[in-house]
């Protein structure tokens, strides 16, 4: 129990005043003559017990008064929260993507809105709102209704363990102060791993009425003849059914093709459209589907093909001839005598293959090559000489060789989570035929990291970054006579990733949200920068993060845009080329996570309104004051006392 003034309970001190009365008062007796009192002793003896009793009756009801009085005007009250506690609440509201599917005529998203706004206005504090793309602190009722009818989508959808990260840093530390987080989302495959024990969890999950939905998931380039291209369109259902769905492919907003599939047998259907085979091309293909609205359609570019520059400088290799193949690359093998130094820069990746020694001319060259942003593979030879590879390793201060080693080695690890690497493989593999080398050159590079690694934990292929570029070492040489890892599976990923990084060809699309990187081969002058704007609406544009090369520029998204669509990345408004962005397609699939489970976590509560959660808030935050059943019993006590001294006689 709290007390509103709880100063005045020092007055309870005053109880001493009538025990003291009564412990200290003295009566005097008066003698009566009577000639027998043999009979009266009985009766002598009753009536002073009788009396003790009155006065004591009378003393503790006096007190009661008094102490209920006191209380009453002290003000007890109960209440969850501490007196003069600090209350923080923080609203997070889901405004992905997936927040489009509908509950009747209403999204999700304009359902929370509405929900939201009619009990904040019931509000009497500040409130905080935490969206995926924006945070609002302290916001009062008017500053919160227009802030939430503000509120769109945002395509760049947040885990709810991210979620629960950002509120930790936006709450206050102090430790006396009331946290209530209040999350409203339809909770898409949310794994909620910890939830703090000094915070209140109100979990509102939105459900659509209908969960079925078609999605156009992405789109690849089948097959490509003299004047076709064949596209295979990968479409899902979230469910099995038999309705037709129509989809139709655009160039711009001339119709190219219309084809229909139906998700009766599975959920995923692919479907293929042939267009002819032009210049440029921006593509789109789309459905009609009410539930999201975000996936009805998908956009891709087509553009002038260009093309990777590999060259060999050594010995011949037809199995690098096999991996940069004619459709995709422009490769090149001269031996190290012919080198045309004028052509190096213009190359995106060089392979010195099995060099025993390096020119002193090349090597200044290649530096100024790897510098500039170029990718330089090193494979030794079995002659190699260490103090003329040092001499330029040192040049470039990477590191060093260390010395020959005529030893069997097997590679047994693979870096799965490495640049090169990732997304290569749909799961790890531990247990493969391992390739070996008979012999190996053991190095000690600087900031080298291993793609693969020999048994003994030391790395067969290193990544070593130097300024703009990178040099790949390989420890052994990869011919037939040392080594079994040209027939290794493993070959062909990784030298075909080295030379795809080097220079990023166009993709058909890419996707919103991601850490996009797009290569531009051009140059531009000193200070001047490219921009990315939307096609057709200028005004939508942005300056990515750009880095200059020696004849590219290479840009890096990752927050923007934020619209799906056709873009141009544009130098002094002139375009260069036409990219496509569409929407993550993560948020389609329509599983929602069951949050029964969080129910046995005390500072947990679930709804599925938001009015009943906010109701509860209420009544939280109310208090019970017992003020006036103080002064009630205060009353009871003193008629108590009254009726003592009238009624009750010796």
């Amino acid at each position: 129990m709290q007390f509103k003034y709880p100063e005045l309970l020092y007055a309870l001190f005053l109880l001493l005043i009538p025990i003291l009365i009564h412990l200290f008062q003295l009566r005097r007796f008066e003698k009566v003559a009577f000639t027998n009192v043999k009979f009266l002793k009985k009766i002598e003896l009753q009536t002073r017990k009788s009396s003790k009793l009155k006065k004591f009756l009378i003393l503790l009801s006096r007190m009661l008064f008094l102490a209920f009085l006191v209380l009453a005007f002290a003000q007890p009250y109960l209440s969850k929260n501490k007196k003069g506690q600090k209350i923080q609440t923080i609203v997070y509201l889901d405004n992905s993507l997936s927040m489009q599917a509908k509950n009747g005529s209403t999204t999700l998203l304009e359902q929370a809105k509405q929900q939201l706004i009619t009990e904040l206005n019931k509000q009497e504090t500040t409130i905080s709102l935490l969206t995926n793309s924006d945070y609002y602190k302290n916001l009062n009722k008017k500053e919160l209704k227009n802030t939430i009818l503000s509120i769109s989508y945002n395509p760049i959808s947040k885990s709810i363990n991210t979620v629960f990260q950002k509120a930790n840093f936006l709450f206050e530390k102090d430790k006396n102060t009331k946290k209530n987080f209040i999350l409203i989302s339809d909770f898409q495959n949310a794994t909620i791993h910890k939830l703090d024990s000094n915070k209140m969890y109100s979990f509102v999950q939105l459900k659509p009425n209908k969960i079925i939905n078609y999605a156009i998931d992405s789109v690849s380039l089948n097959k490509e003849t003299a004047d076709k291209i064949s596209l295979k369109t990968y479409t899902s259902s979230s469910e099995k059914n038999d309705n037709s769905v129509a989809f139709a492919l655009y160039d711009n907003n001339k119709l190219l093709g219309k084809s229909s599939t139906v998700f009766k047998e599975k959920t995923k259907q692919n479907i293929y459209f042939n267009i002819p085979k032009t210049q440029n091309l921006n593509g789109k293909i789309i459905t009609n589907d009410n539930q999201l609205l975000f996936d009805n359609q998908l956009f891709f570019s087509i553009n002038k093909p260009k093309k990777i520059n590999v060259l060999v400088i050594g010995k011949k290799a037809d199995y690098l001839s096999k991996i940069y193949t004619k459709d995709q690359f422009l490769f090149t093998l001269v031996n190290q005598n012919q080198v045309d130094y004028n052509q190096i820069a213009k190359q995106n990746t060089i392979i010195l293959n099995e060099l025993d020694k390096i020119d002193t001319s090349l090597q200044k060259i290649l530096a100024e090559f790897v510098a500039n942003g170029g990718y330089l593979i090193v494979i030794p030879s079995g002659k190699t000489d260490i103090k003329n590879y040092n001499q330029y390793f040192n040049t470039l201060k990477i590191g060093q060789l260390l010395n020959k080693n005529e030893k069997t080695l097997q590679i047994t690890k693979i870096n799965f989570s490495h640049p090169i690497l990732k997304d290569v493989f749909e799961k790890h593999i531990e247990n493969f035929q391992y390739p070996n080398v008979q012999l190996y050159y053991n190095s000690n590079f600087k900031n080298a990291s291993g793609i693969l690694k020999f048994e003994n934990q030391t790395n067969f292929i290193s990544k070593i970054k130097h300024k703009k570029g990178a040099i790949f070492w390989l420890a052994a040489p990869i011919n037939n006579k040392v080594s079994n890892f040209k027939n290794s599976p493993l070959i062909v990923p990784v030298f075909y990733n080295i030379a795809d990084q080097s220079y990023r060809l166009s993709k058909l699309y890419y996707r919103i949200g991601d850490r996009n990187i797009i290569d531009i081969k051009t140059k531009i002058k000193k200070d001047a920068v490219l921009k990315i704007q939307e096609k057709g609406n200028p005004e939508n544009s942005f300056i990515p993060l750009q880095q200059v090369f020696n004849d590219k520029i290479r840009l890096e998204l990752e927050s923007y845009p934020l619209k799906a669509g056709f873009y141009e990345i544009v130098y002094n408004n002139t375009p260069l080329k036409n990219v496509a962005f569409n929407y993550s397609r993560d948020e389609n699939k329509l599983n929602y996570t069951d949050l029964s489970y969080l129910k046995k976590h005390p500072n947990v509560q679930i709804s599925d309104t938001i009015s009943t959660v906010f109701k509860q808030l209420k009544e939280d935050s109310k208090s019970k004051n017992y003020w006036k059943m103080m002064l009630l019993f205060a009353l009871v006590f003193l008629i108590i006392e009254m009726l003592l001294i009238k009624f009750w006689k010796n």
